[in-house]
């Protein structure tokens, strides 16, 4: 009875660690790229703003575009200026390796509230910024975190319904029809589940990987020994 006990309570503890053992690689991977990745996206975060934003300018200052008012580069400076002047400041925080958990979930919102915003001042559904929203859920994986994928998603889906919202009862101009609504959205969706399956695919990678280093390593030191005669 005693050494039936003594078993239980040695299968009970192993059973843990041998969880945690298993899971060691991706906890690890996940923590060193979740930094790494959040650095990567705000430098293009930084980059991708500066681009469009001297795209903008071209086309008031030098063609001259008849759509582009005084109004409308005013507003569309002034959300460039803001998101760049928060990747700035993301950025000295994370050269310093300060990134709390929150600051991913903080940093896909003001995407997506600022993209949000450029939508409802430019042409809503009819406007060519919505590629913004597939882009900002196409940077969730680079997090390596599947739950910000899914937060990416959902949120990337509620701004467009409030573009789409705000086209058919404040700008009954900039509506579309209702296939393009349905396609547009069904693509985001499908973008998030794609996004979510290069995370999965990761995870899955890194025991993997560690198990196959263990081989090789096992099998380098078994050549080492040298044959008896």
């Amino acid at each position: 009875m005693k050494l039936q006990r003594e078993d239980q309570v040695t299968t009970t503890s192993i059973t843990p660690l041998d969880g945690v053992e298993k899971n060691a690689p991706w906890i690890a991977a996940q923590r060193a790229e979740e930094w790494a990745g959040e650095l990567r996206v705000n430098l293009i975060r930084l980059v991708a703003i500066s681009v469009f934003y001297a795209y903008h300018l071209f086309n008031f200052y030098v063609r001259q575009l008849p759509e582009i008012t005084p109004q409308y580069h005013y507003i569309v400076s002034g959300i460039a200026f803001a998101w760049a002047a928060s990747a700035v400041v993301l950025h000295r925080s994370l050269i310093r390796r300060v990134n709390p958990p929150h600051v991913k979930y903080a940093a896909v919102g003001w995407d997506v509230f600022m993209a949000t915003s450029l939508l409802l001042f430019s042409d809503g559904p009819r406007s060519p910024f919505l590629s913004l929203l597939l882009l900002i859920i196409a940077t969730a994986p680079l997090r390596i975190h599947l739950r910000l994928v899914w937060v990416a998603s959902l949120l990337s889906l509620l701004s467009y319904g409030v573009v789409c919202g705000h086209s058919k009862w404040i700008q009954p101009d900039g509506r579309v029809p209702i296939q393009h609504h349905v396609i547009f959205a069904l693509s985001l969706g499908v973008a998030g589940l794609l996004a979510g399956q290069s995370v999965r695919q990761a995870r899955r990678f890194a025991p993997e990987y560690a198990d196959r280093i263990k081989f090789a390593t096992g099998l380098a030191s078994t050549e080492d020994i040298p044959d008896e005669d």
